[in-house]
């Protein structure tokens, strides 16, 4: 390894001293007996008959030294961006002030580091250096070749990352709306990223794969719930996660597992697992930008069902909405923020200002393509102004809804009707005690409510409370 004679004989003197004081502090003698002979230029003859060692030893030696001067030189890449950019940012320097011999030995590393973690952006300026350094070498070809390699996974990244963010602004829209074909659309979008990990098996693209298959079977209702072990697919991404470097950008996207977590434990009805995880989500200010990432909003309603399970919804009023942070475009966020809101001044008893956080949400924003939200906050509306003893509004909206599900004949809303009979009758009767024929119709109400078309679920806990 006549490499290793010329990489200790060119390393500057703070790089020498740095690796002669670890070898000495961890009593690693041969090895700084080595080093130090190579930067007297001491020959192989003499070490190894000084080390009293065979050749295939010797050779063992010369090689885990070499080890040792490469990851003095490339650093620890799991430990800190900030330090793997530091290292990204000095192969410039190292390529033209260094000898090739320190300058590939640096780089060879932290080839050898990324890659252990597919990390393709980093890889693309390792491997253009590389390209640079080997210009008049029969190696130029090859780092060619991976240049041009990593430029192509890093590019199915890329489109991988925009299909998720797609993914998730389709998934907002069928949430909205319940539309079949967007539900088909997502399938599709599915259909896409596995067709870029057959392509480029990485470790990135296999966690955007999970969170799609996940989310779908959480928030929609397709035969991928009886095929896929969402548990397993959960586990599976937080090993992914936590055997990727600090470094890694995607290590930041622990917290929306964590959301994810949560909504499948409280799913399936498993409270103790999903408090755990609701604790973490719940302090978590900044979780509603990561809509493009996964459904993290639906944890606005989530956490409303969980603490009325829990019965401890005063705890809604702990966290103030405006201390959240998120995207003030994504209208699909603005509007369960605001029902969020309505919530909360709901369980404050604040029923005029419960009103107008609904009206603000139907003012603010078109449901033009989403007649299930639209219908959901105009219910919600009717039932706050019957407590409001405001029955002409109430009958209103409600004259509104009946109509335009009739007109149009909107049959996964028939277990409305009965909702609205309910209604009616609180209206007709000013809301005096509820009669058993009420009582009848929510009952049948509830029974149809449920799967894709389940409306209102936020405020089942009060109707149970009022009409049965």
């Amino acid at each position: 390894m006549i490499k290793l004679k010329k990489i200790i004989a060119h390393l500057n003197v703070n790089a020498y001293n740095t690796v002669e004081e670890t070898l000495i502090k961890n009593k690693a003698d041969n090895f700084l007996f080595l080093l130090q002979s190579y930067r007297n230029d001491v020959k192989d003859l003499d070490i190894i008959k000084k080390l009293d060692l065979t050749s295939n030893s010797f050779y063992v030696l010369k090689t885990r030294l070499y080890d040792k001067i490469q990851s003095h030189l490339s650093g620890d890449i799991y430990l800190n961006r900030e330090e793997l950019l530091k290292k990204l940012q000095q192969i410039s320097a190292m390529c033209l002030n260094e000898p090739r011999e320190v300058a590939t030995a640096f780089l060879q590393k932290l080839e050898e580091d990324l890659l252990e973690y597919d990390m393709h952006n980093e890889l693309l300026i390792v491997y253009s250096a590389l390209k640079k350094i080997n210009l008049y070498s029969d190696k130029y070809f090859h780092y060619s070749q991976l240049f041009n390699k990593h430029i192509a996974f890093s590019l199915s990244l890329e489109k991988s990352e925009e299909i998720l963010g797609q993914f998730n602004r389709v998934l907002g829209q069928y949430d909205f709306s319940r539309n079949e074909k967007l539900l088909e659309t997502l399938l599709f979008l599915r259909k896409e990223i596995y067709d870029h990990y057959s392509l480029n098996p990485s470790r990135q693209i296999e966690i955007i794969k999970n969170l799609i298959d996940i989310q779908l079977c959480i928030f929609c209702n397709t035969e991928l719930n009886k095929e896929l072990n969402v548990e397993g697919l959960l586990n599976q991404t937080l090993k992914i996660l936590d055997e990727l470097p600090e470094t890694s950008a995607h290590k930041t996207w622990m917290p929306v597992l964590d959301h994810l977590f949560f909504e499948y434990f409280f799913k399936i009805g498993n409270t103790k697992s999903a408090l755990v995880y609701f604790t973490k989500v719940n302090s978590n200010l900044t979780l509603l930008l990561c809509t493009n990432i996964s459904h993290t909003n639906s944890f606005l309603i989530s956490k409303v069902l969980f603490l009325q399970e829990l019965n401890r919804t005063e705890e809604l009023m702990l966290v103030k909405t405006g201390d959240l942070i998120f995207d003030n475009s994504d209208s699909h966020t603005t509007v369960l923020l605001g029902i969020y809101d309505f919530m909360i001044t709901y369980y404050a008893k604040n029923y005029k200002e419960a009103a107008g956080r609904l009206n603000k949400i139907l003012n603010e924003n078109s449901f033009k393509e989403y007649f299930h939200i639209n219908l959901e906050v105009k219910l919600a509306l009717a039932y706050v102004y019957i407590l409001m003893k405001e029955y002409e509004l109430a009958n209103s909206i409600l004259k509104g809804v009946y109509r335009k599900i009739k007109t149009e004949a909107l049959l996964n809303y028939n277990h409305v009707l009965d909702l609205i009979k309910v209604f009616e009758a609180d209206i007709k009767l000013e809301g005096k005690k509820v009669t058993d024929k009420q009582k009848d119709h929510f009952i049948l109400f509830l029974a149809r409510n449920k799967n894709d078309y389940k409306l209102l679920k936020y405020l089942l806990v009060e109707l149970n409370k009022r009409y049965t």
